[in-house]
């Protein structure tokens, strides 16, 4: 016996659906296909709501008509323009990570905009973009979104699609750093804490302060980078090339390169400078950098030391190593070793965040 086809209910607007099964109203977006759930809601907000919406989708959607498809005149949308962006992001020839970072942040963009007519959109389009993070209170992705997007109309405007970005009038949002820096004396306690734990996670950290390296490439680091009594990097976030001498000494707290790179070869089995051995999700005894993360967050919780709401990751060894590197050898050889072209990212790893005492 075949199923009875589910009734429609000509008395809620279009788009809009009410399934019995769920007790829930979706509203249908025209131009994806995609549905949204509205939760369980009264009758007459879901109404309102689909009406607001298929408003809203009207007043932004300009269909192209037949005769203008056969004149070549049909009106060039934000998901055309992004395919075409796409090509000339690629020119660019940035790190692979940067890359797929960008990717995401474009595909964000292209399904809450995509459908708007690339010549039509306007300043308050942005705005109400971007206010889905600020009243989220995650203005550090407003500021990141409105970025990517001043550089999506730039390229617009330079192959004149445009002659004005609308993305310039709106109001960057100034992110709030929230995560705490990180002291030496933390370190140190850290340090002491990792010793419960697999010794290449302390070495690991030993790494990260006494080159000042992201948590990637001390992941990636292979002996066979030590060469003629250097330790080569490729960083991989920036392409950088650096070439480290072996006897490089933090003198704060008395590491040395070449002894860090030592005590890898004695806890190492593996071509890794940091491993945990072969096994596996891991057949080359590689680990993954979130590894690194989940390890430093256990051993700093088994300090029991009060943090903000926000205490520091694995990361932040690499900005006090830049902080203590300034002190011992000066601002300019911070720089060079964090792989900052610069001097402005260098100033923001440098930057204590208001943890210093005034001097009297």
């Amino acid at each position: 016996m075949t199923r009875r086809p589910v009734r429609y209910d000509a008395n809620l607007p279009k788009n809009l659906t009410y399934r019995k099964s769920r007790k829930t109203y979706y509203w249908r977006n025209p131009l994806t296909g995609k549905e949204f759930t509205l939760g369980l809601i009264s009758r007459r907000d879901a109404i309102s709501q689909a009406i607001e919406a298929n408003h809203y989708i009207e007043q932004n959607y300009s269909p192209i008509q037949l005769l203008d498809k056969l004149k070549g005149t049909n009106e060039y949308t934000l998901s055309s323009w992004l395919d075409r962006y796409d090509v000339i992001f690629k020119r660019r020839e940035l790190a692979e990570n940067t890359y797929k970072v960008r990717k995401g942040q474009i595909a964000t963009i292209e399904e809450k905009m995509g459908h708007l007519t690339l010549s039509k959109i306007t300043t308050r389009h942005i705005a109400d973009f971007l206010e889905t993070w600020v009243v989220q209170d995650k203005k550090t992705m407003a500021a990141t979104m409105r970025s990517v997007l001043s550089d999506v109309f730039r390229e617009a405007i330079v192959e004149g699609h445009l002659a004005a970005n609308p993305v310039t009038p709106t109001r960057a949002a100034k992110p709030v750093v929230k995560r705490e820096r990180l002291e030496l004396e933390q370190y140190i306690a850290i340090r002491k804490a990792a010793a419960a734990q697999p010794a290449w996670f302390g070495l690991a950290m030993d790494l990260a302060l006494v080159t000042g390296q992201r948590r990637e490439d001390i992941a990636d680091l292979r002996f066979e980078h030590v060469q003629d009594g250097r330790l080569l990097i490729n960083q991989g976030k920036t392409d950088y090339m650096l070439s480290i001498p072996l006897d490089l000494e933090l003198k704060a707290i008395g590491l040395t390169l070449g002894a860090v790179i030592e005590c890898c070869r004695v806890a190492s089995n593996t071509d890794f400078l940091v491993s945990s051995g072969i096994r596996k999700n891991s057949s080359d005894g590689s680990l993954h950098p979130d590894s690194l993360t989940k390890k430093f967050v256990a051993a700093r919780k088994y300090t029991g030391i009060n943090f903000e709401e926000s205490p520091p990751t694995f990361h932040e060894i690499r900005s006090l190593a830049g902080r203590l590197y300034e002190k011992e050898k000066g601002k300019e050889f911070a720089r060079k070793l964090l792989g900052h072209k610069s001097e402005k990212m260098t100033n923001k790893y440098l930057d204590t965040r208001g943890k210093e005492y005034v001097m009297l």
